[in-house]
């Protein structure tokens, strides 16, 4: 539910925040650039929307707008009684590190989370952060830079390296406070939430559990932004009523994260998942949320991440997520994923890619937009 009210009625702020509490909701403000304000209901907005009306005469509310589809409060289609439906903007997600940067996701430039798939020793994730460190401070792009390693990891064998838990999450924390680079890793327990969320800057949520409601709940309740991966068996709307899970506890710093499906076609040495690129365009319509491109799982060979990363851009992913390795050398021993780690040549080289596409082709492709967005009638 959204409600639009001028910015200069504290008393019927007060009011509507009261009753929305009372319905064990929350309120978000977001200050128009006009004298309006909007006041975007969190939570199950279904008792709150029997009082529509009596909102409607409070002083200052203009229109209540109820949003039709099932995940409410990420939904980007909104409607009034009697008139027609309106699009939400979008939202941005920040992440702030040590270095006092603030990396600002789905505000139009790319933003790059890179780094190894899992941690395995304190060597390897210093060594691959400075080389990451470097190439951002290199390229002037720190304020779009991330960190990723995973301490917790699900694997198909319960025999494989599963990941070094709280340990690599300690090895993360001195990481992040000597190169200033904010670090995401995967959670998978709810009941890990608390302890982890104390430390990672940003949660993942994997494909596998991706419809871990108890998991999902358990992060939302944190607050801190999340990644959110489509499950690799998800339809669309499963997706997004998985993220509706994190939203209804109260936190929209939500990435959805399309990270390829299991098709017919995979497995057959060429294709470990069939990338959905078409899903972002339509999880970019459908909700308000950042969605974001992970195309090493999509690969799994490192000489098809770069051409991957590269085929996403014109659908405009606000974020990148890339499994690296800091030397060659180390590939033999890597325990995950080892196949389809980035090298730092060929990342460093794909990055300018990305960032010379943003300066050349998305001029002409947001030509393009500004065509189907405005098509004459016939």
């Amino acid at each position: 539910m959204i409600i639009e009210i001028e910015g200069n009625q504290p008393e019927s702020l007060r009011i509507i925040t009261e009753l929305a509490e009372k319905y064990g909701n929350s309120i978000e403000q977001i200050h128009g650039r006009g004298p309006v304000d909007t006041l975007h209901v969190i939570g199950d907005p279904k008792d709150l929307a029997q009082h529509t009306e009596y909102l409607e005469t409070l002083p200052g509310v203009g229109r209540v707008w109820r949003i039709s589809s099932s995940y409410k409060n990420i939904g980007r289609r909104v409607s009034s009684e009697g008139q027609r439906s309106v699009k939400r903007e979008s939202r941005v997600v920040e992440v702030s590190g040590p270095d006092g940067k603030i990396r600002r996701i789905g505000a139009g430039p790319c933003v790059f989370v890179v780094g190894p798939d899992s941690a395995q020793s304190e060597q390897q994730v210093f060594e691959a952060a400075r080389l990451i460190a470097e190439l951002a401070d290199r390229l002037n792009i720190r304020d779009r830079v991330m960190l990723r390693a995973g301490a917790y990891k699900p694997r198909t064998r319960p025999t494989d390296f599963r990941g070094l838990g709280m340990e690599g999450i300690e090895i993360l924390d001195r990481v992040r406070d000597e190169t200033g680079l904010p670090y995401v890793s995967e959670v998978m327990d709810h009941t890990l939430v608390e302890e982890l969320a104390g430390h990672l800057d940003c949660f993942q949520i994997g494909t596998r559990n991706a419809q871990d409601f108890k998991l999902l709940e358990t992060v939302g309740d944190t607050g801190k932004p999340v990644i959110l991966k489509r499950g690799f068996g998800n339809d669309a709307a499963e997706w997004f009523n998985a993220a509706e899970y994190v939203a209804n506890r109260g936190n929209l710093d939500i990435l959805l994260c399309e990270r390829g499906v299991k098709t017919m076609f995979c497995g057959k040495g060429y294709n470990r998942f069939t990338p959905d690129l078409n899903v972002i365009t339509y999880a970019q319509e459908q909700t308000v949320l950042p969605v974001i491109y992970d195309p090493s799982h999509a690969a799994g060979d490192d000489r098809l991440v770069v051409a991957n990363m590269l085929s996403a851009l014109p659908y405009r992913p606000a974020a990148l997520l890339v499994e690296t390795i800091h030397r060659e050398s180390f590939r033999s021993q890597q325990l995950c994923d080892a196949k389809q780690a980035l090298a730092m040549g060929p990342l460093e080289n794909a990055i300018q890619a990305v960032l010379a596409f943003e300066e050349e082709v998305l001029p002409h492709l947001q030509s393009a937009d500004h065509y189907f967005q405005n098509r004459p009638l016939i």
